[in-house]
């Protein structure tokens, strides 16, 4: 279980071998850039978690997907899912979910 997406995404790159260095240019972005990112200094945009998400092999509904159970219900795209939403507006979905997130993760870090 992951705490963060930081958090997730330093597990999943390990898992697949990569440096930071790696990772960062497969993404177009700086490793002090990703170093805030795994470490929840830096919120991630919409293009970099498709980035990521691409780098790790993975799909971006994967990445973002909350591994704890008792969050499960707070997920948007879950939500409509269940109520049979097609799976190319659930991608859509699960974008401004992830831009949403980033809104709050900057807030946060901005207060401090």
């Amino acid at each position: 279980m992951f705490k963060t997406i930081g958090d997730k995404i330093a597990n999943l790159r390990k898992e697949v071998g990569m440096t930071q260095q790696q990772m960062a240019e497969s993404v177009g972005i700086s490793r002090s850039s990703l170093v805030k990112i795994e470490n929840s200094q830096r919120a991630i945009s919409l293009e970099e978690g498709d980035a990521i998400s691409k780098a790790l092999g993975i799909s971006l509904d994967s990445l973002l997907a909350n591994e704890n159970s008792g969050n499960e219900e707070k997920s948007f795209a879950k939500a409509f899912k269940a109520k049979g939403m097609n799976d190319n507006n659930l991608a859509e979905i699960a974008k401004f979910e992830l831009l949403f997130d980033a809104l709050i993760t900057q807030e946060l870090i901005y207060r401090g």
